[in-house]
Order: structure tokens, then C-alpha cells, then sequence
């Protein structure tokens, strides 16, 4: 009997080209090749469990047509020269094995090229200093380079260079590639008016900010034949006030309407980092948020349309396909956080998905210039760790004691017990998750919740003997006699010792989003970062007043990139920011707060005062016991060591059950 998902598991065929299903892994650069952008044994096995979940196409994400000089991150993947075809023909040989349509998304970065990687100005459409460029000038400390306008000669040498890239792929046994025209890379800049300010042929009306997009595809077309299938990327709304927008984009498709065989259709920009979120949409965000664009280019065109962006399931794609708003659905980060996910639905089980929490995590590792990982799937970049994905057996069986059941603790003792360890967990509180538990509890959070659920489950039926309302003391440790110690203690909030912080109407901010305290009309948080803004933003939500007070002149960015969002949930709501202010006192009525600007004191009215000043490793608990068995037999992980994100907790216990 085959599953409940008759659509997203119909195959398709294009150019003789055949999709065993409408599946797509979307573009992602692991940062996986070598220095010079050739493919590696690690690159290609990051996606085999990709291929052998059951997906039905993989391209490979941001492939430079020339690394030498308009590099925009670190280790692409390069189609400059011949000599990156034989890795490019084993990506291909890996995927066919499992039926999968192999490719590569063909980009160039053009204005937005990082000088600090090849010391060469951007090229494109007009001479301008980007966004993100003096970004990067600002955290290297050196003065921003400006982008170069491109002669007509170089215009025609980059439109070869596409052109061959694209026959590179298919002499590596490609099918098909994925042209990036989206995101205001170079295409994009083209036709984009606020990037193509150009007064000849190639800019000034849309038909010629078209012709450097259209000559490209005509060139692709004719020397790579008709059976070979491109799917181009576009950005369906730039989003930016002096971007191009949709109605325009419905026009400059139908334009080329049949050059291309698949538009995929994203929006937003990837040369301001303030829109980032349109392509990548964070935790707060709603989901399939691109699907809207998709289906009305659908009702125009003659090409196929792929839709992205916040299609986190088989279930939103069966209603994606089901509905006629697209042909195909691409996923990145679900298939990152769930390999197995088509194969879970296909045999209709789709409670055990390990869903993505959209946390961004992936992306900060990125950004950092560190390989991929996942915060929820800890397999995610041990691809060369790990035989086929499986966790190996240990070859000697011991007797483990795992310290604290939040995230790291539950996912040690899991892999742990994967491993065949005996395992022990003590936990001093009534339930396992910890501080996992509390940040879930937050209102305006759909995922994490799901994520919750799904490893609470995982974590009760692994096998370990679980021991609740116990504390560890170095007198139990040494009675149990392990031989290995997980410490997996966390970290408590800190409590700012200010008058009046003892006062009943003053709590942590994680205890509002958990119910267990009440919470007035008028709120003061004390914290700008991710709990104070994600807790108040959750209270605005509610009709709550809300004010956040915060140290430092910015507030803290965070890996989910969402301030603007919760801080227009808070002042919508009739709340404020107030940046630079510190916490003095607390009364009955209020709290007296330093403008660390003027130098004034300022009092704010509020009935409700919630702390969210950061959280504290439980180091001396830690100091306690790391010595009760021998040194080298105790690992240390978690918020015990500092506070971070989940992804951190996840991957370290599942480091650590690999170690022991």
C-alpha cells in the first residue's frame, strides 16, 4: 500500500528528465570542499543521507563561476575550470545510486563579492558600496571597497562564464542545473532596479535589464541541448522599497517564459542582511510564506514553478502540489534536521519527524566560517564519523551516570544507550527537558514545541534508568561506581541583586512564559536579549504593556535574526526599547532605572517586573563532582560549561556518547 501523500510521491518528467517525486533538498553550502572548491569525500557524504531518505532532487548550494576572484563565502563549490568535473561526477555517481536528480545552483555573487576572501572588487550592473560590504569592513576594521560597473566586454565574458559552468555539470553526468537569478546575486542585480542603474542596453527599462538574464539561459540552452533541464531561481519581491517587486518579476518571467523548464520562486535579498529572512524565514515567521507568489505564477506560465521558504513537512507539500500552487517543493534545513523525513511520511509515519526549530542555527555556524551542523540533529556534519549515519556500537559496554536531563543530558543518554552503555540519569527536578522545556513554553514559538515533544519521546523510551527528584552528590556518584560521568548540569538565571528585587511581583522572565507566576498589565523586562525580547514580545501578544530595558546600545542580535519582528510586537502593543538604561531598584509601584546616555535617573511605572539578564553555569556543582571518578572518564557539556544555544547542548552529548 503506498502512503497518504498520492501528490508529493507522483513522480515527474521534464526533457526526459525523471523526478521520482516533487521533493527538492533547496541549495546549502556546507563548507565541506576544499580550500579551492573542489568537491571532497566529507562534502558528498553530508548529503547521503539526504539522497537516501528519499528525496528527489539535491543541488548543491552557491557554485562559484569564478572562485579566483568573486568569491562571497568561504569553501563554494567552484565550476570555474575542468578541473572540478571528476568531483562533480562522484556527487552525481552518490546520488544516482538512490535515484536523485543531481545539480548545482550556477552563481555569482557580482557586487556583493567578498573582497576580504580574493582582494578583488566586486563586479556588476553600477559601481556601488553594498550592504554587507561595509559590514565586513566594519568587524575587519579596514576601510569598504567599492564594487566596479561592468564594461560590455565583461558583461559578455561573465554571461560565458555562466554558460559554460553550466556545460561543466552536465559533463559531469548532470541532468539538469539550478540557475540562481534570485537574491540580488548578479542576474538578480540586473534586472533589479535598485542595483542596475545603467543607461545602455543592459539597463534602464525591464527589457534590458532582462537581456543579461535571457542571453545567459539562450546560451545555456544552446550548448548544453534540449535535454537538459534548468531550473532558475528568482526573487519573486526583493522586499526593499526600491527593489523590484512582483508585478514586475510576473512580467520579466513571462518574458522568458520557456527558456527556462522550472522557476523557483523565493524572495528577499542576500546583499542586506535585513532581508535574509524572506529567503530564510525565522521561528516567528508564518510558513510556506512564498507559496503566495508561486501560485500565481503558476496560473501564468508555461515553465514549471518550485516553491520555498517555510515548508517545513510533507503535509504542507501534499497541499502545496495538491492544490496546483506549485509543481515541486524544496526544503533545506527540514532535510537537514530529518534526512529520513520523505521516508517517514511516505510510510506514513510522520509523528517521528525531528523537526527543524528554524533557530537558525545552521546559519550561524555558517556565518562563523565552521563546517554545517544542525541544532536538533547532532549527525548532521559527522557524515565521515559516521558509516551510513549509524551510531556505532561501543566495543566495550560501561556503566554510565548522566548528570542532568535537559537537552545535552537527554541526548547523551540516547546516543548512549544507541552505543549499548548501561546508562543512570539523576535529575533534581519532577520532569526531564530543562531549560529546553522553558524556552518552548514561549506563545509565539510553533516549532520548538514539536521539537519538545519529539525528543521528551525519544529521551523516555531509550532504555535509560531515569531517577528523578534526585541531586547529585559526590557520595551517590561514588556509590554507583560508573565508569564515565556525563555532566550535563546546565546553567540558573541570574537574578540581579538590585533593592526591591526580593519584592513578590518581581520573577524570571522564563517563569511568565512557563504560567507560573502572574503577570500584571504593565511590564517591565530587564534584558534585551532572546528571552527578555521573545518573553515580552509573547506578553504583547497578549495585550500586555510592555517595556524592555537593556545595557547595551544594540541589542543582541542572536542567531534567529528576529528584533524587528518582536520589537513591532512590542511597541504595537503600546510598549518601548529603551537601550542604554540599568536596572538600580524596584518598588512596589516601579522601578528606578540609570540612562547610561544623560546620565539621568529615570522611573518607570509597572506592576510586573521579569528578569531576563542571562543565564549562570552551575560550575561549582560541576567543580563538586568532576573529580568523584578518575579525571579522564568525566565530560563537561553544556550551559555548565557556558550558556549557548540547544545546538550546542545536542551536539556535545552526542560528542560525548561517541567519546566514551
Amino acid at each position: 500500500m503506498g502512503s497518504d501523500f498520492k501528490h508529493v510521491f507522483t513522480p515527474a518528467e521534464i526533457r526526459g528528465v525523471r523526478y521520482k517525486n516533487r521533493l527538492e533538498m533547496a541549495p546549502t553550502s556546507p563548507k565541506f570542499t576544499d580550500p579551492n572548491g573542489f568537491m571532497t569525500t566529507e562534502h558528498i557524504e553530508y548529503f547521503r543521507p539526504i539522497a537516501k531518505g528519499g528525496v528527489g532532487a539535491i543541488t548543491l548550494g552557491n557554485c562559484s563561476i569564478d572562485i579566483a576572484h568573486f568569491q562571497d563565502e568561504p569553501r563554494q563549490v567552484a565550476l570555474d575550470n575542468d578541473h572540478y568535473i571528476p568531483g562533480l561526477a562522484r556527487f552525481v555517481d552518490m546520488v544516482e545510486q538512490y535515484g536523485v536528480v543531481g545539480q548545482c545552483e550556477i552563481n555569482h555573487a557580482g557586487l556583493d563579492s567578498n573582497w576580504g576572501l580574493n582582494h578583488f572588487p566586486g563586479l556588476g550592473p553600477t559601481r556601488q558600496l553594498m550592504p554587507n560590504e561595509i559590514m565586513r569592513a566594519g568587524i575587519a576594521g579596514r576601510e569598504p571597497v567599492y564594487a566596479e560597473e561592468m564594461s560590455i566586454k565583461q558583461i559578455h565574458e561573465v554571461q560565458q562564464q555562466y554558460i559554460d559552468a553550466a556545460f561543466r555539470c552536465k559533463r559531469a553526468g548532470m541532468n539538469s542545473c539550478f540557475l540562481h537569478a534570485g537574491h540580488t546575486n548578479l542576474i538578480g542585480q540586473f534586472s533589479s532596479p535598485l542595483y542596475n542603474r545603467r543607461i545602455d542596453e543592459y539597463g534602464g527599462s525591464l527589457e534590458n535589464r532582462a537581456r543579461f538574464c535571457m542571453e545567459i539561459l539562450d546560451g545555456i540552452r544552446k550548448k548544453c541541448g534540449e535535454d537538459f533541464v534548468i531550473e532558475m531561481r528568482v526573487s519573486a519581491d526583493e522586499i526593499h522599497p526600491d527593489g523590484m517587486h512582483f508585478e514586475e518579476t510576473k512580467r520579466y518571467l513571462q518574458m522568458m517564459d520557456g527558456m527556462f523548464d522550472i522557476v523557483n520562486v523565493s524572495a528577499g535579498m542576500h546583499t542586506d542582511i535585513e532581508y535574509f529572512k524572506y529567503w530564510s524565514p525565522h521561528m516567528f515567521m508564518g510558513k510556506m510564506i512564498n507559496v503566495g507568489y508561486a501560485a500565481e505564477l503558476k496560473k501564468i506560465l508555461r515553465s514549471k514553478v518550485s516553491a520555498v521558504a517555510g515548508i517545513d513537512n510533507i503535509y504542507n507539500a501534499e497541499k502545496i502540489i495538491s492544490e496546483g500552487w506549485a509543481d515541486f517543493v524544496l526544503m533545506a534545513r527540514a532535510f537537514m534536521a530529518d534526512p529520513e523525513m520523505p521516508k517517514k511520511y511516505a510510510m506514513n509515519r510522520p509523528e517521528e519527524q525531528r523537526v527543524c526549530i528554524r533557530c537558525n542555527y545552521c546559519g550561524k555556524r555558517v556565518r562563523e566560517t565552521k563546517t554545517v551542523a544542525c541544532a536538533v540533529n547532532p549527525k548532521l556534519g559527522r557524515e565521515g564519523e559516521l558509516v551510513a549515519g549509524h551510531v556505532p556500537t561501543a566495543p566495550v559496554k560501561k556503566k554510565v551516570v548522566v548528570v542532568g536531563a535537559g537537552a545535552g543530558g537527554m541526548q547523551a543518554a540516547i546516543t548512549l544507550r544507541e552505543r549499548g552503555h548501561e546508562v543512570i540519569v539523576l535529575e533534581k527536578d519532577s520532569r526531564p527537558g530543562g531549560n529546553l522545556v522553558t524556552a518552548a513554553a514561549c506563545s509565539l514559538k510553533e516549532d520548538l514545541p514539536l521539537f519538545r515533544d519529539y525528543f521528551l519521546r525519544q529521551f523516555n523510551r531509550c532504555g535509560a534508568d531515569v531517577r528523578y527528584g534526585t541531586v547529585a552528590t559526590p557520595e551517590l556518584i561514588k556509590e554507583l561506581k560508573p565508569d564515565a560521568l556525563v555532566l550535563a548540569l546546565g546553567a540558573e538565571p541570574i537574578m540581579p541583586a538590585v533593592p526591591g528585587s526580593d519584592l513578590p511581583h518581581v520573577h524570571w522572565c522564563g517563569e511568565a512564559d512557563m504560567g507560573l507566576c502572574p503577570v500584571g498589565e504593565k511590564v517591565l523586562v530587564v534584558g534585551g536579549g532572546s528571552v527578555g525580547m521573545e518573553g515580552g514580545a509573547a506578553l504583547a501578544a497578549e495585550g500586555k504593556e510592555v517595556t524592555v530595558i537593556e545595557m547595551l546600545p544594540l541589542l543582541p542580535r542572536g542567531a534567529v535574526r528576529a528584533n524587528d519582528f518582536l520589537t513591532e510586537k512590542i511597541e504595537s502593543a503600546g510598549g518601548s526599547i529603551k537601550l542604554r538604561r540599568k536596572l538600580l531598584s524596584i518598588d512596589e509601584l516601579g522601578a528606578k532605572c540609570l540612562n547610561l546616555e544623560s546620565g539621568e535617573e529615570e522611573y518607570y511605572p509597572c506592576d510586573t517586573v521579569l528578569m531576563a539578564a542571562g543565564l549562570r553555569p552551575r560550575k561549582d556543582e560541576v567543580e563538586a563532582l568532576r573529580r568523584t571518578i578518575p579525571e579522564t572518564e568525566v565530560y563537561i557539556i553544556g550551559d555548565c560549561i557556558r550558556p549557548r544555544m540547544i545546538g550546542d547542548a545536542i551536539r556535545e552529548g552526542f560528542g560525548a556518547a561517541l567519546a566514551i
